[in-house]
């Protein structure tokens, strides 16, 4: 299992419970209403890039694209250029990790976007975390929206993890895509069937989006974090593992596994369900501090263990 793969955006043949979502899309791209600034937003995994990918190949490949069953022709030119990154028509921008757009990046867009297309057909600007972006990367953005063009169209993809500026947000389009708990458990069963993935985290009893299930769950096969181990010993394990690699999906995932141990204890305490409560928040803000101000581990891992004998 490649799970790089399967989390890649790009990757996905088949389009999974957004059926509503693109449907409605389609509707405004059919009859010339759409605009040419889209700003969708909400959870971050719940497949919004995946989405605008379909709507892409749709786009370009229509007589190509099953849209009954919502899915890519992989076989199209367009599909396969999108993998390459050699479609001319779409430029894709991403801001997680290292790849952090800069102002010099918007600045080459403007250059770029004041040239026109060899087939002369629309192009779109595809910027993934918008919200992530700095002030003055952020202005210049907003530069390149203001000017009137009739084939340039972007599409902003808001995680709702900061907040998109205001003049951004006021010249866009909003598109909110919201997915239930119930919905996104079924979107989960249904790709962890098609895609034959190992789980080594317990879905049924987590509020996650799809994309971040797979993220953790991946975490959790790499680093043998089963279920039956501990759970001072998977804490330990995984903020020992953000010390060592600096990525907060560790200080995450130890957040996720402690509120799923509490309610699990809640469930079969309910008479203590207040102290187990107050035992786990007072858990969650050790750890919090531990990421934000960088504190000692040990003396972090020691307040746990105190407040977690409070439980027993």
């Amino acid at each position: 299992m490649n799970i790089e793969k399967i989390l890649n955006p790009l990757n996905s043949i088949k389009l999974v419970g957004m059926d509503k979502y693109f449907d409605e899309l389609i509707k405004l791209y059919n009859s010339e209403r759409m605009p040419k600034a889209l700003l969708i937003s909400g959870e971050k995994g719940l497949g919004k890039f995946t989405l605008i990918n379909h709507l892409i190949n749709y786009f370009f490949s229509k007589n190509s694209y099953n849209y009954k069953e919502k899915k890519i022709n992989p076989n199209t030119e367009t599909y396969k250029k999108i993998l390459e990154g050699t479609f001319e028509n779409i430029i894709f921008f991403k801001n997680e990790g290292s790849q952090t757009t800069k102002i010099n990046d918007i600045r080459n867009l403007k250059l770029n976007l004041s040239k026109s297309n060899a087939n002369n057909k629309p192009r779109f600007i595809v910027l993934d975390d918008v919200e992530k972006l700095n002030i003055n990367s952020s202005n210049a953005l907003l530069k390149s929206i203001e000017e009137p063009s009739d084939k340039n169209f972007f599409i902003l993809i808001d995680n709702k993890e900061n907040d998109v500026i205001s003049t951004i947000s006021s010249r866009c389009l909003k598109f909110k895509i919201f997915i239930n708990e119930l919905k996104k458990k079924d979107i989960i069963k249904t790709l962890i069937k098609d895609q034959n993935i190992e789980v080594n985290l317990k879905y049924e009893s987590l509020d996650l989006s799809p994309g971040m299930f797979f993220k953790f769950n991946d975490l959790c096969i790499k680093h043998e974090i089963f279920d039956d181990i501990e759970y001072l010993e998977k804490i330990k394990k995984l903020l020992n593992l953000y010390k060592t690699a600096k990525d907060k999906n560790f200080v995450n995932l130890a957040i996720l596994l402690t509120d799923q141990y509490f309610y699990n204890l809640s469930i079969k305490n309910k008479n203590r369900v207040f102290l187990l409560n107050s035992v786990k928040n007072k858990i969650i803000h050790y750890i919090n501090n531990f990421f934000i101000y960088n504190l000692n581990l040990k003396s972090i891992l020691n307040l746990i263990d105190t407040e977690f004998k409070h439980a027993k």
